[in-house]
């Protein structure tokens, strides 16, 4: 049986409870039935992989615990945007190539997904112009993103 892609709202209306911040993409991952493992300790300058049949044909997601807690988080997110965007095996994510500045579109497109499901449009939003909160710093602390992700996603929805 096939999967149809998912938009980041389509797993966030499937695996996660509306309104809840920060939002956990290593739960979703477990509610989708993606296993989460840790690279192993040689591979220094990986931050993810996706492997769509893991152990007994069951997807996995393995990530460098040697990075920032906020790194981690969103590298989990880019690994579930190849998931459900389909994208097939993606090879280790080195820390060279998982940035801003890459343009392999397929990296791109999981950057973007893991932007949308960390920090959807919508939240942002509310907190913006519903509560009126306009610092960087907490909106960081609210989603639990680094300074960098935020920034890029506020310019991305036009705020900055």
């Amino acid at each position: 049986m096939t999967m149809k892609k998912m938009t980041p709202q389509e797993v966030l209306d499937k695996y996660w409870t509306r309104g809840i911040l920060p939002i956990d993409p290593e739960k979703i991952a477990r509610k989708a039935d993606i296993k989460i493992g840790n690279l192993p300790f040689e591979e220094v300058n990986v931050s993810g992989w996706y492997l769509p049949t893991g152990n007994h044909g069951q997807p996995k997601i393995l990530v460098s615990r040697f990075e920032p807690e906020r790194r981690i988080r969103f590298t989990v997110a880019h690994e579930l945007g190849h998931h459900f965007l389909q994208h097939g095996e993606r090879p280790r994510d080195s820390t060279k190539e998982f940035n801003i500045y890459n343009f392999d579109p397929i990296e791109t497109e999981a950057n973007n997904f893991a932007a949308d499901l960390l920090m959807p449009a919508e939240y942002v939003s509310a907190l913006i112009k519903g509560l009126g909160i306009t610092s960087v710093k907490t909106l960081c602390e609210k989603f639990d993103v680094s300074g960098v992700a935020m920034e890029i996603r506020l310019k991305k929805l036009g705020y900055i």
